[in-house]
């Protein structure tokens, strides 16, 4: 009785170490089910590939010109992709460059932090504001006035930049210590 009560007790043994695996092994889909059944779903965040950004307008007034620029979720680059995209209110950066991108005066300031994160889908848009400050409104031995070929936008959580030229419209300051210029936050539009 002792030997089949001890090969009773191995057989059980061998099933439950089987059996935990596969509990262990079930359980994060069980949990991650339970988690898109909440609505708990993970969105990853806008990139400079994932937007076409162009200018689309420009107005002039009190010695500063703004320029806004319209940034379009493009479609996903493959099946598997996310369809949408997590967009922050503000950028992290933004300068104007030369042709080749290299920067040319002072990085923007950011206003208006507050806002929301939102989502991007394939053909929605949002826009973002820069306010240059007319180079003219300085002394140009200290101002140092520079033809500009386009402004470069990094978004949070992005180590690329989107290049976007202005046509050769703009001239900045290529002293980093006059002339700012300031960037809105995102918005959808």
């Amino acid at each position: 009785m002792t030997r089949a009560r001890g090969a009773g007790s191995v057989r059980a043994a061998a099933l439950g170490a089987l059996a935990l695996p596969a509990l262990v092994l079930g359980a994060p889909a069980a949990a991650a089910d339970d988690t898109a059944g909440a609505g708990a779903l993970s969105v990853r965040d806008c990139t400079a590939v994932d937007l076409e950004v162009a200018e689309t307008g420009r107005e002039a007034a009190a010695g500063t010109v703004y320029i806004e620029f319209e940034l379009t979720k493009r479609d996903p680059l493959s099946p598997w992709d996310d369809e949408a995209c997590t967009m922050y209110p503000s950028v992290a950066d933004m300068y104007w460059g030369d042709s080749e991108g290299n920067p040319i005066g002072a990085h923007a300031i950011r206003e208006g932090q507050g806002g929301s994160v939102f989502a991007l889908f394939p053909g929605d848009t949002a826009t973002v504001t820069v306010a240059r400050p007319n180079p003219d409104d300085y002394d140009p031995a200290e101002c140092r006035p520079t033809q500009v070929d386009g402004a470069a936008l990094f978004f949070q959580n992005d180590e690329g930049a989107e290049y976007v030229p202005t046509g050769g419209l703009d001239r900045v300051c290529a002293n980093p210590d006059l002339g700012a210029s300031t960037v809105s936050a995102i918005t959808p539009a």
